[in-house]
């Protein structure tokens, strides 16, 4: 097998046997709707060739897989120590309800840093103790919000430790069944022993059974059955209701208290019955026994169909124990953990008590929907008033919280399905053994996992509920609710079945269970977005103040409010429904698609496909994968890209046995592994090329995930419901409007007590008190949040920055920290080949490196490949080969296309590739004609294969020499964790076989007889790292047999063993053009900028110091190194200049000079999991603060590992940024604060931001929009609030007297003055440099709010000083008490010219320019405005108060003179404003910074002074 597994290579010769044997078993024929395959089936072969060949086609697979499944499985959860020793994962076996903890832990004390680690949930409806002590499931088995974090997936421990669970596992399956009888078995479900034929109860089998098994068999429960004549037949509702119901459902029904269950009054009837199982086999047989089509005809005729009221009936909550009388249902609550979201959920039971709902309704109807109202903003006391709490088993419907206090109730659906649970559900170990049945002789016959046992019961109902469009189950064996989003069919591991497809039965079963394969986002209705925005908070208040206003008589203003909101409302819908339905146009995907279903090939839509299809890859028509896959045959190359952003193009192998064990244990313990992701095509992916296998008449795959249980799936789920960002400007801009609510209170207080002493009537003074609330929080301030927001988008989406995520504009400006990927994001996507480092023989048994040759043409100057004459000869003709072949180059459409490396490479060699080569003939030899059932050895073996290109001026190597062809006749594609790739490869002429691997450096010298390593390797390699350029090194062999059947069966771990050195290739890795300035703009605004890298760490170092990112001269690198006889490892830190020079293994401070802190730490993949995943607390929190504060660079990260770096920054309140470009960074871009894609597309999935600018400048513009944001955010707030304090002092003062402002003056106010100056001040573009100081995001900090109270005091001495003296002046004008229609009076006339000027002039004061944003000099929209305002205003105070305007605005004659005094006032009231607040900040500068990262660098500096 061509993976590294402890287990492969290790088979006997009986299982290689068995292995051959698979291809030339006779092959049932089956007639084709669309071919003419007849007795030689398409099935059989595809499988005659499958297991003794490795496929020779498709591009490397490098790290894409583990990159697109760190989304949707972000860690493996398997712990390994620092000494390399497995811990298996925790058990999540069935617990005690209140006494056993919720997790069995490894150590006796709790785990310090689990991925929970820095969780802060905000459960409001659940406590704490009910979560933590619930009864926990995932959608990874053996999974849960606290189970450790390690970066080793189990692929790569078994590898590196000699341990995985998937060596039980595989034992249990071979134990239970020889591998020769996978291929021989008939699986009962989903294969060839199941193709839809009618279920009934099957007391056949135990009479088949000796008695002392039958007395083994569990009591009968509801059988598996139907009522279906023919196995083509549609299911009806009736056909999955059990033969007990239907029999005795009258007495059932009148006797509902009884407990027992149903099929107990049968059990004399049905004792014979035993247990049901998926047996086509023996439900076909013709022994007496079935229920004949007769008797099924004429039960159906017994059957009263008057109104078929037992079948709804009893799918009643009230009758869960007569279904399930050995599970009893007692469990309330339960927690559920999302792993692919991180998220953990409560989930409780409740069903609607029929008096309560009553008294609801009442209370609703009496309170004219008030009540209604207010529980739809606060469910859960909805739920607490109408709801019952009740078992899950019972519930009618559920409640949901998750970690954030997202409260959500969904209803229960249930419906008949009738078979055992493992058709639905994962069961916790499908391998072990039937329940009593030990006979090898049965399960030789009989393997398969679907019989109805104890442990795996008949489910007659299922029950189920949606949420976040994942289904839930319930689970009556666990009685919790679990997911089937990774459920695997165990008969899957049995390919010859497999390839036989389904029948028509079991896809109307999985449909059921499954779903259909879907991603339809559900877009909701023009009504229903109405109906929910008009009782949106916000709207609610905008019709209250509209109501108000319009019986305070202020029917213009309401007027003009309301056709204000309609807009606003329409706008939105408008906007929601276009974005819903962008994003479900972009979601949904819908084919038509060959499969193979009932032995016949038929056209079906994709969206009926269900996990064991097997349909048609190599259609023409099929361009994109319709769901998640394994390929069972031929190869394809996919682009995917729209998962993961990078555009390379990835092979694709077709699956082997090893591969679907791999399938099962991936899905239930770790994220997808290489191995399996070489075979795996994920939905939505497009198809760049699927070739037929030769002589076969389609390429297959197998479908195992569908809808939304899909890694796209998931991905459009993580779109629709993204994390909350927790931003503290979000947070507290509530906490803000709580502060401005409870001065509208006191002002509401005052006033009332005003309006009593003055003698208003009721209906005046609750209209006026009620008023101040809307001027106090103005309804439009929500909507003043998100104008900043629109206009940095819009300038971000002018610069090729697109963002799928708005709220995240606002954190970019609080950035303190930037993460960059290295190759393709710091230095250009393409490696050029600088040159390459031969091997050569130096004197007997040594060799040593020769010059660096930078033409590839003096490499090996020959006009042959033959053409050897010294043993330099040899090995320079081999290192060429090597570059020649030991790729994974494919041609599609005549374009050579695959990974840039390998693309690079091969280009250095200016020679020639095709594919399906037809002018030179690769035949197998004579030797192996004896084997001609088990190999193709009568027709020609077509590899792809390499020749002089004749188009080349300098070639000199002759094109038709025999020589100079080369086939790559196999390929062991390039697997992450082993870091290397191989090939096998055959020159046309000759019977001979060379093996050539390249890889990491550090990898290769592993697997080469160290005799061959040249003496100055070491030194050579170290020479290139420090300069920054990346190496791969080389190796070769000759194969011990040079026969075709060996070159197929060998092993990986053969073929990569025992390799000879041949040299370094070595790629230049450029530095992009605008990297160096960036990272010094980045670096003077005080931004920490890191490497997180998957290359080798000391080229990494060499790129951050040509690029400054290292300013510091000595840079540590940690390794593992004996510290003692005993053989205890430790971590030590040398500098990578000198080796002597460590840090204190403790402090991490220089030995020879500790005081000194001008250092560097560059960490590696395997230390970091080393330091991160250390779950027994050996490993000091200083020492990892430390790591994480010192740490520049970090290499050889894996996916995974980035990913936990992103959230161990943040344990330390940094708010972190990352820009990657490519797969590997998903997981990254995702978990950091602000994640940067650049990629083509113009929105990705895989950050909030995607950019079109393929350097990281595009970082800079991000900052200084999300700084500009945040600060024009921060302003309009500021503003809104002022301008509610304004004209509540206004109003408070004038209510004082008994007077009000008249309704154009309002008008003048909120639409002339507000709303314009509001728009205009968020124009503001960014300042052109970033700044060391980031604008403040704490709206309620004694810094933000004291300045606010003075700056309203202000408001109040320069209203409350002028409406004094010109209560003295010989003109002045009294109100009139509790006059709404007329307002005309001296108080309304100068408060209201006076409050127009200070709205004008606090939004000059609040504009903020420098260093955020553009002077306000250059927001010329905003001059204009003010300019316009101001002139307007005065304008106002000139007009003659009985014109036209004069008595529309109800304003009262003035005196020249005091008109000049309110502008001089105004002006005093300008320069008061600006000076006075803006002092006081300075009084509350915050002494200790809360961010924790600061707290520690503090801390260390105070220490080095010390």
């Amino acid at each position: 097998m061509a993976i590294d597994l402890q287990d492969d290579g290790h088979h006997s010769e009986d299982d290689e046997g068995h292995i051959m044997r698979r291809s030339t078993g006779p092959r049932a024929s089956f007639a084709s709707t669309r071919t003419t395959s007849t007795s030689t089936t398409l099935a059989a072969s595809i499988l005659g060739n499958q297991p003794n060949t490795e496929t020779y086609s498709g591009v490397t697979f490098e790290t894409v897989p583990s990159s697109i499944v760190s989304f949707h499985h972000p860690r493996s959860f398997q712990s390994s120590n620092i000494f390399g020793t497995s811990v298996g994962s925790s058990t999540l076996g069935r617990r005690g309800r209140d006494t056993e903890p919720l997790i069995t832990s490894h150590s006796p004390s709790p785990i310090r840093r689990s991925r929970s680690s820095s969780r802060n949930p905000q459960f409001h409806f659940f406590t704490e103790d009910q979560i933590n002590n619930a009864e926990g499931t995932s959608t990874l088995e053996n999974t849960d919000y606290n189970t450790p974090w390690d970066a080793t997936p189990s692929y790569e421990q078994e590898r590196l430790y000699g341990t995985s669970n998937r060596t039980s596992r595989r034992s249990s399956i071979y134990g239970m069944s020889p591998r020769s009888s996978i291929s021989h078995t008939r699986s009962q479900y989903g294969s060839s022993s199941y193709l839809g034929a009618p279920l009934t109860r099957t007391h056949e089998l135990s009479q088949s059974l000796p008695k002392h098994e039958q007395a083994s068999l569990p009591p009968q429960v509801y059988q598996a059955s139907t009522h279906s004549s023919s196995s083509l037949s549609r299911y009806t509702i009736r056909d999955r209701i059990p033969v007990e119901l239907e029999t005795q459902n009258d007495e059932i029904l009148d006797d509902r208290s009884s407990i027992p269950s149903i099929s107990h009054s049968e059990s004399e009837e049905s004792s014979d019955n035993g247990r049901s199982t998926y047996n086509n086999d023996d439900l076909n047989a013709n022994n007496g026994n079935n229920l004949s089509t007769e008797d099924t005809h004429s039960h159906h005729k017994k059957t009263t169909t008057s109104g078929g009221g037992y079948q709804t009936e009893y799918l009643k909550p009230q009758y869960h124990e007569k279904f399930y009388p050995s599970n009893v249902a007692d469990l309330y609550y339960q927690r559920f953990y999302i792993t692919e979201e991180d998220l953990v959920v409560g989930i409780a039971g409740y069903s609607t008590s029929k008096f309560k709902n009553a008294i609801y309704n009442f209370i609703c109807i009496v309170s004219f929907g008030l009540l209604y109202l207010l529980l739809r903003w606060l469910p859960s006391y909805k739920v607490k008033l109408i709801g019952t709490k009740v078992p899950l088993g019972k519930a009618e419907w559920v409640v949901l919280e998750n970690e954030f206090g997202e409260f959500s109730i969904e209803p229960i659906k249930r419906e008949w399905y009738n078979r055992p649970i493992s058709t639905i559900l994962p069961l916790d170990d499908p391998f072990q053994e039937i329940d009593g049945i030990n006979d090898e002789s049965y399960q030789h016959r009989h393997h398969h996992y679907h019989h109805v046992t104890e442990k795996n019961p008949n489910i007659p109902i299922l029950i189920t509920f949606q949420y976040r469009y994942i289904t839930f189950i319930y689970s009556p064996v666990e009685d919790i609710f679990k997911t089937n989003n990774n459920w695997t069919d165990p008969d899957w591991v049995d390919l010859s079945s497999t390839l036989r497809g389904l029948s028509s039965g079991v896809q109307e079963d999985r449909i059921l269970a499954f779903d259909s394969n879907q991603i339809n986002l559900r877009v909701k209705t023009v009504a229903e977005l109405l109906f929910n925005e008009v009782l949106h908070p916000f709207y609610v208040f905008q019709i209250f103040s509209i109501i108000l206003w319009s019986l305070d008589e202020y029917y213009y203003y309401a007027g003009c409010i309301f056709l204000i909101s309609i807009l606003s409302i329409v706008d939105t819908l408008v906007e929601t429904r276009r974005t819903q339905k962008s994003l479900a146009d972009m979601s949904h995907f819908a084919c038509e698609v060959r499969v193979f279903r009932d032995e016949f090939w038929t056209n079906v839509n994709s969206a009926d496909l269900v996990p064991g299809d097997i349909y048609e890859i190599s259609d023409p028509s099929l361009t994109v994968f319709p769901c998640d896959s394994l390929l069972l045959s031929g190869d394809c190359i996919v682009n995917e890209s729209m998962l993961t952003g990078e555009s390379v193009p990835v092979s694709k192998f077709p699956a082997e046995p090893e591969t679907m064990l791999q399938l099962l244990d991936d899905f239930q313990n770790t994220q997808i592994s290489s191995y399996l992701s070489k075979s795996f095509l994920f939905n939505g992916t497009t198809i760049i090329r699927a070739r037929i296998p030769y002589g076969q008449s389609a390429a297959l795959a197998m479908v195992v995930r569908t809808g939304f249980s899909t890694t796209k799936g998931s991905l459009v789920r993580s779109m629709v419901f993204p994390k909350p960002t927790g931003f503290k400007f979000y947070e507290d801009s509530f906490k803000y409007i709580g502060v401005m609510a409870l001065i509208a209170l006191f002002g509401f207080s005052i006033s009332c007590i005003q309006f009593i002493k003055i003698g208003l009537d009721k209906r005046t003074m609750i209209l006026r008190a009620l008023d101040i609330i809307t001027i106090v929080v103005p309804p439009a301030l929500p909507a003043t949040l998100t104008i900043g927001t629109g206009f940095a988008l819009s300038r971000l989406k002018k610069k090729g920055i697109f963002c799928i995520s708005p709220t995240r504009v606002n954190i970019g400006g609080k950035i303190d920290i930037l993460c960059f990927d290295k190759t393709g994001t710091l230095t250009e996507n393409g490696l050029d080949v600088l040159g390459v480092q031969l091997c050569v023989p130096s004197s007997h048994n040594s060799f040593q490196f020769a010059d660096l040759v930078q033409d590839v043409h003096k490499l090996f100057p020959k006009f042959s490949l033959n053409d050897c004459s010294s043993p330099r000869d040899y090995r320079a003709k081999n290192f060429f080969i090597s570059l020649l072949t030991c790729h994974s180059l494919r041609v599609v459409d005549n374009e050579l296309i695959g990974d840039p490396l390998d693309f690079k490479m091969f280009q250095f060699t200016k020679w020639s590739y095709e594919e399906d080569f037809q002018e030179k003939e690769f035949h197998s030899t004579y030797e192996e004609r004896r084997h001609d059932n088990a190999l193709p050895e009568n027709i020609d073996i077509i590899p792809a294969v390499v020749h002089p290109n004749s188009a080349d001026p300098e070639n000199t190597f002759i094109d038709n020499d025999p020589h100079n062809f080369l086939g790559i006749i196999r390929s062991f594609e390039f697997l992450s964790e082993l870091r290397r790739m191989s090939v096998i490869v055959k020159p046309s002429n000759e019977d001979v076989y060379w093996a050539f691997t390249k890889g990491a450096p550090e990898v290769i010298t592993q697997i080469c007889n160290k005799a061959t390593l040249p003496a100055n390797f070491e030194e050579m390699l170290n020479y290139y790292t420090h300069k920054g350029y990346r190496v791969i090194a080389c190796a070769g062999r000759v194969l011990p047999r040079n026969t075709w059947l060996y070159s197929q069966k060998v092993s990986r771990e053969e073929v990569e063993s025992n390799m000879e050195f041949l040299g370094f290739i070595i790629f230049e890795n450029k530095l992009k053009k605008e990297t160096a300035k960036t990272l010094q703009t980045l670096q003077e605004a005080s931004i920490r900028t890191v490497m997180c890298t998957g290359d080798n760490v000391l080229t990494a170092i060499s790129v951050g110091r040509q690029c400054n990112l290292i300013k510091s001269k000595k840079v540590y690198v940690p390794s593992l190194e004996e510290i003692d006889s005993t053989g205890q490892t430790s971590i030590i830190w040398r500098d990578v200049d000198n080796m002597d020079d460590t840090l204190d293994s403790r402090t991490l401070l220089p030995i020879n000079n500790s005081s000194s802190t001008s250092y560097t730490l560059a960490i590696t993949g395997d230390i970091f999991r080393i330091i991160f995943g250390d779950e027994n607390n050996r490993i000091s929190e200083d020492y990892i603060n430390t790591v994480l504060l010192k740490g520049t660079i970090y290499a050889r990260m894996s996916p995974d590992e980035k990913h936990e770096l992103m959230e161990q920054l943040q344990r330390l309140n940094y708010t972190v940024g990352f820009c990657g470009d490519g797969a590997n960074d998903c997981g990254a871009l995702k978990a950091a604060d602000v994640g940067i894609s650049l990629s083509e597309a113009e929105a990705s999935v895989a950050a909030p931001f995607t950019s079109q600018v393929f350097d990281i400048s595009c970082v800079l513009d991000v900052i200084k929009e999300g700084r500009a944001c945040l600060v024009t955010s921060f302003s309009c707030f500021q503003y809104m609030s002022l301008y509610s304090a304004i004209q509540f002092i206004t109003i408070t003062v004038l209510y004082s007297r008994g007077s009000n402002l008249g309704d154009f003056q309002f008008l003048y106010i909120d639409l002339l003055l507000i709303v314009p100056i509001a728009i205009f001040m968020s124009w503001s573009k960014p300042y052109d440099k970033i700044v060391k100081k980031r604008p403040s995001a704490n709206l309620v900090s004694p810094k933000i709010l004291i300045p606010l109270l003075a700056s309203i005091v202000v408001v109040l001495l320069f209203q409350i000083i002028p409406w004094i003296i010109v209560q003295g002046e010989e003109w002045y004008m009294k109100p009139i008490v509790g006059g709404d229609d007329v307002v005309e009076s001296s108080d309304n006339t100068i408060l209201f010219f006076i409050s127009n000027f200070q709205y004008i002039l606090t939004a000059v004061i609040l504009s903020v320019g420098p260093p955020y944003r553009e002077p306000m000099s250059r927001n010329i929209g905003f001059i204009v405005d003010v300019i316009i305002s101001i002139v307007l205003s005065i304008w106002l105070m000139f007009i003659d108060s009985s014109s036209f305007l004069g008595k529309k605005f109800q304003l009262t004659e003035i005196s020249f003179k005091f008109k000049l005094f309110i502008l001089i006032w105004v002006v005093i009231n300008y320069f008061v404003q600006l000076y006075v607040p803006g002092s006081l900040k300075k009084c509350f500068k915050k002494k200790r910074s809360s961010k924790k990262y600061k707290v520690l660098l503090k801390e260390q500096q105070e220490m080095y002074v010390v």
